[in-house]
């Protein structure tokens, strides 16, 4: 009987998907990397100053959970968010203004994951999608990696230029268009 010593070689890092391959790297990952040096002050990565982070009462928010429903604390939810939550912000939404129902509502872990689920939902590869200049960087990396077509939508500080939106609208039929209204990017 012959004994062979296991390989010490790495184990092959399998190819990735067409579409995957042709997104790229990550510009929001990039930007994170740079802001980890402690000389940047970060303007870029959407990064909150840690000094005004409320750790007491995020503490004492996770105690008073852990005291009233242990049994729920850590227990996974269902797909569309913690209903008690969703509820919540639908009683909220509704109070200014917005009738809406929990049902009406889906709770992600952030922006990246509700565009990455309507870029999946929504869009064919070669469609168009509409997007103010500059753009929220992961919103682009979203769109491209479900294969649709970009056009940015002139604009200035008071936002997207009407007759170029409507020009493009006409041209390019798209089907989607994101915009951030209240701020622009």
């Amino acid at each position: 009987m012959t004994v062979t010593e296991p390989s010490t070689a790495p184990a092959p890092t399998p190819r990735l998907a067409a579409r995957a391959s042709a997104v790229g790297g990550s510009p929001v990952r990039d930007i994170l990397a740079v802001t980890a040096r402690p000389e940047v002050i970060n303007f870029a990565g959407g990064l909150p100053a840690p000094e005004l982070f409320d750790a007491d009462g995020i503490a004492e928010a996770y105690r008073a959970v852990f005291a009233e429903t242990p049994e729920r604390a850590l227990q996974y939810s269902t797909t569309e968010g913690e209903p008690a939550l969703r509820a919540a912000l639908a009683e909220r939404a509704t109070a200014r203004g917005l009738v809406t129902a929990p049902d009406d509502l889906l709770v992600t872990t952030g922006s990246q994951q509700a565009l990455s689920l309507l870029a999946t939902a929504l869009l064919e590869p070669g469609d168009t999608v509409l997007v103010e200049d500059p753009c929220y960087l992961a919103a682009l990396q979203s769109f491209a990696l479900a294969g649709a077509r970009v056009v940015a939508v002139p604009g200035d500080e008071h936002g997207l230029h009407p007759e170029a939106l409507e020009e493009l609208v006409v041209r390019e039929r798209p089907k989607l268009l994101y915009t951030v209204p209240t701020f622009q990017n």
